[in-house]
């Protein structure tokens, strides 16, 4: 079996762990900016923020994840993640990080996905055997549970 190519990707930090996405579904990092309109409901989706023309949607993970969080800081960031099926209605998805990103090489040697029965439906599990805080979200379900809320 040929040996693949390593895939740049992102640690975007989060309060007590980290999440791991290809550089690819990264659009942009940008400084914090307070999400308007809170919805209600769904305790980890925080609001929307204008960004190019675009409201996207804000969540917190932790939340969502039902884990405790910080209050955003100095060095807080959104991350404006891609729709992986490039749906229209919901292009975008801002999550909030608390510190700027890091770079990461996932190759084959260093990265596997360790399904360690994390309870939060939004991880699919460690990223890395050497790191237990560096997640792998699950960006579909992210998605999804905000066109839900959205939808009603």
């Amino acid at each position: 079996m040929a040996e693949q190519d390593p895939i740049r990707c992102m640690q975007l930090p989060l309060d007590g762990l980290q999440i791991l996405v290809p550089n690819a579904a990264v659009a942009e990092v940008i400084g914090y900016a307070e999400p308007e309109q809170p919805p209600q409901g769904e305790p980890g989706l925080r609001g929307e923020i204008h960004w190019r023309g675009v409201m996207v949607p804000v969540i917190s993970v932790e939340a969502l994840c039902g884990m405790p969080q910080g209050e955003p800081g100095p060095r807080s960031r959104i991350a404006i993640i891609y729709q992986p099926d490039g749906d229209r209605e919901l292009p975008y998805l801002g999550i909030i990080l608390r510190d700027i990103p890091r770079g990461y090489l996932a190759d084959e040697g260093r990265m596997q996905l360790l399904l360690d029965g994390h309870d939060c439906p939004y991880l699919l599990g460690r990223a890395d055997p050497m790191l237990d805080h560096l997640m792998v979200p699950d960006l579909d379900a992210l998605f999804d549970t905000v066109r839900r809320q959205r939808n009603g």
